[in-house]
């Protein structure tokens, strides 16, 4: 079928990426206001290479194929309202670095090591973005699923988590700034009242956007997952989970979906590469047509908002 030879050839084509990297570019081109932007940029550049090296470190498609930071890279690049540089843009490469060791801890003969990495990367990037310890239970949940929990990898989380802190904690002591490490530590267990009514309209539609491409292929994968090895079913899932505990986050924090949005996308990325690229039949060639029309949709839509809305 027509539509399929098209649909092989962007997910499998060795012109993606390319391709998607100069529109991207130019888009950038366009919109950028700040010096500090383009800081934003590096940090969506390293993201979609991580997300790279993770697809061919753990074989999490089959088929060679850079459409999940193809995908990623173009979201993060339409929503404008991503481009401004803030210390919450480094949580989504913080929280890969964080996958990445995990991933590197399954079945592992020095899983306290990789954990450790693992939970300090979270750690981290928590102190750019305070609610990635809400990701602290997924994380734990799935050291045990991926076996590589024992006595000394559960104290190598707890060294790893704490160890931003205690260095943080020790510089705010010798330089006579507690309120710096005390405000962080208030913001972290701070839960704001759900109020949806300060989002605009281009952040809404962007998670919408976001959760309907995970809901579609979350549910197609686990229909298919049993097509996988073992490792490979167990790291995927690991992705529809956090997608799914990324929005759950977003619904009951909504003044954070800014931040949110680009971790839920990595998720959203992965699970709708893997549908495009190994599936072909009527469902996932007409899914492709119809989430090709809306990237393109979208992008007019965030030009138009950002450009020609007054």
């Amino acid at each position: 079928m027509r539509e399929n030879r098209f649909q092989v050839d962007i997910a499998t084509g060795r012109f993606t990426l390319p391709v998607v990297i100069l529109v991207c570019l130019i888009l950038w081109g366009i919109d950028i206001s700040k010096w500090s932007d383009l800081g934003t940029w590096g940090i969506i550049a390293l993201c979609g290479y991580l997300m790279i090296e993770m697809n061919t470190t753990f074989t999490l498609i089959r088929t060679r194929t850079t459409l999940p930071t193809c995908i990623f890279v173009y979201l993060t690049t339409i929503f404008f309202f991503l481009h401004s540089f803030e210390w919450t843009n480094f949580a989504p490469l913080a929280f890969l670095l964080a996958i990445f060791n995990l991933f590197m801890g399954y079945e592992s003969t020095k899983s306290s090591t990789h954990v450790f990495h693992s939970f300090l990367f979270l750690g981290l990037g928590s102190l750019a973005l305070p609610q990635l310890i809400l990701f602290t239970p997924l994380l734990i949940i799935s050291t045990i699923t991926f076996r590589a929990m024992n006595i000394k990898s559960f104290f190598a989380s707890i060294v790893g988590l704490f160890t931003p802190y205690w260095i943080l904690f020790g510089y705010a002591f010798y330089q006579n700034e507690m309120p710096l490490f005390n405000n962080l530590v208030k913001e972290m267990f701070h839960f704001y009242p759900i109020n949806y009514s300060g989002l605009q309209i281009t952040g809404i539609i962007a998670g919408l956007f976001s959760t309907f491409l995970l809901m579609i292929s979350s549910i197609h994968y686990f229909q298919v997952a049993y097509l996988d090895k073992t490792r490979t079913r167990i790291y995927l899932s690991f992705f529809a989970f956090s997608g799914w505990w990324t929005t759950l986050i977003m619904v009951l924090q909504p003044q954070h979906l800014h931040a949110l949005l680009p971790i839920q996308l990595i998720s959203s990325a992965f699970l709708t590469g893997h549908l495009f690229t190994l599936t072909r039949n009527r469902f996932s060639s007409l899914f492709f047509i119809v989430t090709f029309i809306l990237f393109i949709a979208l992008t007019i839509f965030n030009l138009w908002m950002r450009f020609f809305s007054f």
